[in-house]
């Protein structure tokens, strides 16, 4: 799922299908480039929530960010048929690995995608990662980092990348913060509450997708 310039991904972290269908109507389930099965959404209406996205939108990347700590987690996960599956960073480190041969042995392409928590990696975690062929990562602003998107996120994100990750960044992204992300070979950007909360959830979305346009170019 390589791209020349960043996806853009929406998180839905609603805790029904009746709130997350709102959102994606109306347009949005077409602009954005990847729909991410949020946390919440798997909280509040389970796996079937996979299920029912991938019978619905059989084409687009369909991601489940359920954050997992144990390999059997991840084993079910991928039976659902998501693109993408999230593993935290602080999982012990047989996690991820188990979880990404079962995702090759299902040979559908699958990918693991390690979410930092709060954590920022060492070389070694990297390189751990990248030899059992994992090179997905998610930068998730650190919530206790104040202000909003910046330097110190940029310097972070493009070091990711320098070490040859693949990177999507998330944590309250919003049209404005785009700017700082501006050319970083980066895998996508998710939005949540920017594109969820928006009058118009699509017409914010192609906002910041020709935002992302004119940046990439």
């Amino acid at each position: 799922m390589p791209n020349s310039k960043p996806m853009l991904q929406v998180a839905l972290d609603t805790l029904s299908f009746e709130e997350a269908f709102r959102i994606l109507g109306g347009g949005l389930d077409n602009v954005v480039d990847i729909i991410e099965v949020g946390t919440l959404l798997l909280l509040g209406e389970g796996l079937r929530a996979v299920d029912i996205l991938r019978t619905i939108y059989p084409q687009k990347v369909l991601a489940a960010d359920f954050k997992c700590v144990a390999p059997h987690f991840g084993t079910e996960i991928l039976k659902h048929d998501p693109d993408l599956v999230t593993v935290l960073s602080r999982a012990e480190a047989q996690v991820p690995r188990l979880i990404h041969e079962e995702a090759l042995k299902r040979g559908k392409g699958q990918q693991v995608q390690i979410e930092l928590y709060d954590q920022t990696p060492t070389v070694e975690d990297i390189h751990t990662w990248q030899q059992v062929g994992i090179t997905h990562i998610i930068y998730s602003r650190p919530r206790s980092r104040p202000g909003s998107w910046g330097a110190e996120d940029r310097e972070e994100i493009k070091t990711l990348c320098d070490l040859g990750m693949q990177v999507t960044a998330t944590g309250g992204v919003t049209y404005e913060d785009v700017d700082v992300l501006a050319g970083l070979p980066i895998f996508a950007i998710i939005c949540g509450r920017s594109m969820r909360n928006a009058p118009d959830p699509a017409a914010e979305a192609r906002r910041i997708k020709q935002k992302i346009a004119s940046l990439w170019k």
